[in-house]
């Protein structure tokens, strides 16, 4: 897919802006974390630390990360990116522990372990550090708000383009991710409400590890085994292209209906070649440059809705920003290809 340009991506955030998020304007205020006026509008010494296990995933890399750099010319501070090259969810907490540390002005976290990731937010934010979720959601922690992708709309949308691909058949369809994750157990939810009422039967998710070599052999197992498959429908950022190569092994593009998340490079090949029938892109680059301005917002509020809003509980942000999603299809991924 296309690089997302800098003009672009400030005015997708400026459409975000006008649908719920505050604008952030360098200048006025005072600071949440220490209380100094910022008279000089000089935010250069403001640290925003985006964390992430599998944090240079190569999704997160072509997305995620540069729209940090825009976010950080536009509202003049620094940023930086933490976290382990696994997913392991111990090395995500140690290395949230050891940024909350250097005390930054604010932290964006994916929150891969909705559960085991409460008590390590929880601390930070009692620290004084600012706290968004992107990309994945810890909703019971205090994190201050969640950016990113309704996961329950995103396996709505599969659903729609796999029914639509289908356009009457009925049979099996196989659902690969990661299992275990809360957004792709959502995704499963969207999904199913879609599939299962036009008579498409979703057999039990199998576990892909988020790995394209593991969607691939799962993919072929399920290829091998179901002679009958009418379509299989991918939802983490490995599934598709994993996915895409076995029934292209298989000789069964275009008979299998295969769907899947994001829309990189892989991806689209694969869809222009008739082997992936439709993908789901997210808008990524969102997710990062709205933690940065909501971050930035929150240590600089100029509404006020209590005497005192901290001690009140009250965010002087929106708790949930949907970035929306996109569909590629044959009709339309010229404009995606690079």
């Amino acid at each position: 897919m296309k690089d997302i340009t800098r003009r672009e991506l400030l005015r997708h955030a400026g459409l975000a802006a006008g649908v719920g998020t505050l604008a952030a304007i360098p200048g006025c205020g005072t600071s949440r974390n220490d209380g100094v006026a910022r008279d000089t509008g000089d935010y250069s010494d403001e640290e925003y630390v985006w964390i992430s296990a599998n944090s240079n995933l190569p999704l997160f890399v072509a997305h995620d990360h540069p729209a940090l750099k825009v976010a950080e010319q536009a509202f003049g501070v620094k940023t930086s990116i933490a976290g382990p090259d696994t997913i392991e969810i111990p090395g995500l907490i140690t290395a949230i522990e050891q940024a909350a540390a250097r005390k930054p002005a604010g932290m964006m976290v994916v929150g891969w372990d909705p559960e085991a990731m409460i008590p390590i937010i929880n601390q930070v934010v009692d620290q004084g550090i600012p706290v968004v979720c992107v990309d994945a959601d810890v909703p019971k922690s205090k994190r201050l708000s969640f950016i990113g992708t309704n996961w329950y709309d995103l396996g709505v949308r599969q659903g729609e383009a796999m029914v639509k691909a289908l356009d009457g058949r009925k049979g099996k369809v196989a659902l690969l991710g990661l299992i275990e994750q809360a957004i792709d157990q959502q995704a499963f939810d969207g999904f199913r409400s879609i599939a299962v009422p036009a008579g498409l039967e979703c057999m039990e998710p199998l576990q892909d590890e988020g790995k394209q070599s593991k969607a691939y052999e799962v993919a072929s197992g399920v290829l091998q085994a179901n002679p009958d498959l009418v379509g299989m429908a991918g939802f983490d950022s490995e599934s598709g292209p994993g996915m895409g190569q076995a029934i292209k092994e298989a000789g069964r593009g275009g008979k299998v209906i295969a769907t899947c998340v994001e829309a990189e490079q892989q991806h689209l090949e694969l869809l222009r070649d008739g082997v992936l029938t439709a993908c789901i892109g997210q808008k990524r680059g969102l997710f990062t440059y709205v933690g940065v301005q909501a971050l930035f917002e929150v240590n600089r509020a100029r509404l006020k809705f209590t005497n005192d809003d901290d001690k009140a509980g009250v965010v002087p942000i929106p708790v949930n920003y949907n970035t929306g999603t996109y569909t590629v299809t044959k009709d339309n991924v010229k404009y995606f290809l690079g």
